[in-house]
């Protein structure tokens, strides 16, 4: 019997292999920028996100150069192989099930925040206008304002995998990406929008407000992140 090996690596990682393979062989010299995300995905058979998610892995690996609104261009390089960030969930993946999640997470904190749990949303969104006002991005305070809703949803399990999801964000692959839109003036003004919207209506007890205004703040950060770049 002659059987192939099954490869469990997430999709977007082995085309990155496959890009890097080509960089490391000079098909692309240092400088050049690679082919855009659409002629990728068509020679791939593959999305434009999943193509996006590559490019940032290799950006993260230091082959390539990222700018949004222009492409991906090569970096110098050695004769070494570069490792990828394996271990990094797929940003859209993570993404997806925030988006399941999230807005009941919001609903139920709405109905329970102790007022230490106001205290810190008024805290953190202070923090977020302060940087968003220098042209700045924390995924701490990001990641802060979400938690104190998964801390006060009153179920535990749906914090502790909560958790677990934005543990993930903290990969290389995913950070990166989130910070690519953030450096978008207009992506982190309507970021820091919604992010009011969520806080008033949970702090104002408003259930269906809360799950809406989640939603439709999850919705946004989902559109950006599939929207061409190029």
């Amino acid at each position: 019997m002659k059987l192939q090996a099954v490869s469990n690596r997430k999709l977007y990682i082995q085309i990155a292999d496959q890009i890097r393979d080509q960089i490391m062989a000079g098909a692309v010299e240092a400088g050049r920028q690679l082919p855009s995300e659409r002629e990728l995905a068509q020679n791939l058979g593959v999305s434009r996100p999943t193509v996006r998610e590559a490019l940032i892995a290799l950006e993260v690996a230091g082959l390539v150069e990222v700018r949004v609104g222009v492409g991906a261009f090569v970096r110098q390089r050695d004769d070494k192989r570069t490792p990828l960030p394996e271990l990094s969930a797929s940003p859209l993946e993570t993404m997806a099930v925030r988006r399941l999640l999230e807005p009941e997470a919001a609903a139920l904190a709405s109905r329970q925040i102790s007022p230490e749990g106001t205290a810190r949303l008024d805290e953190t969104l202070r923090r977020m206008r302060d940087e968003t006002e220098a042209g700045q991005w924390s995924s701490d305070s990001d990641r802060m304002l979400h938690m104190t809703l998964a801390d006060a949803c009153g179920n535990a399990v749906l914090r502790e995998t909560l958790d677990g999801l934005w543990t993930s964000r903290r990969g290389e692959v995913d950070t990166r990406f989130h910070q690519h839109l953030a450096d978008i003036d207009a992506v982190r003004q309507h970021i820091l929008g919604d992010h009011e919207a969520i806080v008033a209506a949970i702090v104002g007890g408003n259930a269906e407000g809360a799950r809406t205004a989640m939603s439709k703040h999850l919705d946004f950060v989902s559109a950006a992140m599939l929207e061409a770049w190029e």
